[in-house]
């Protein structure tokens, strides 16, 4: 007899759901949390869909969105955890931090845009929002992103 075709889908995918879900809440013990209530709540449907990692991805941000705004506070760290975080794919440490200072929805923005290379309109979808807010996110979101890193790139020029 055959596995679940959702058990293989899992286990080829699991390390970059939680590097997508790491980039969104900055903190890993979140992101292992927030991928395992997204991949409980499509496993219930794993028979309808045709897209599960696509699925999975608007679940987590979605969930994250529902959980920021129920808690209306985050806690962020300028360290990652000291538990061997998953090898993000942002190397450049500083662009990491950058990340983390966000609001949720852009960073969510900028997670499912950029580093899951979706279009435009599915950020817009998986945010839960309209094109024009998505893309509102999206730019407000790399305007932070270059000016923290513009004046982090001063600070290191003027203190060489």
């Amino acid at each position: 007899m055959e596995g679940d075709p959702f058990d293989a889908f899992v286990e080829a995918r699991y390390q970059a759901l939680l590097r997508g879900a790491y980039l969104i809440t900055g903190d890993l013990h979140d992101a292992r949390d927030l991928l395992h209530d997204a991949l409980a709540k499509v496993y219930v449907r794993r028979r309808s869909i045709r897209e599960p990692e696509a699925y999975v991805r608007t679940a987590m941000v979605r969930a994250h969105v529902s959980r920021w705004r129920r808690a209306r506070r985050e806690v962020l760290t300028d360290r990652p955890p000291e538990t061997g975080a998953p090898e993000a794919a942002v190397a450049d440490e500083q662009l990491a931090a950058a990340l983390r200072e966000l609001p949720p929805r852009q960073r969510a923005a900028v997670v499912l845009r950029y580093y899951a290379d979706l279009p435009v309109a599915q950020v817009a979808a998986g945010l839960g929002c309209s094109h024009a807010t998505a893309k509102t996110h999206l730019t407000r979101a790399m305007t932070t992103l270059r000016r923290g890193l513009a004046a982090e790139k001063e600070a290191v020029s003027d203190g060489s």
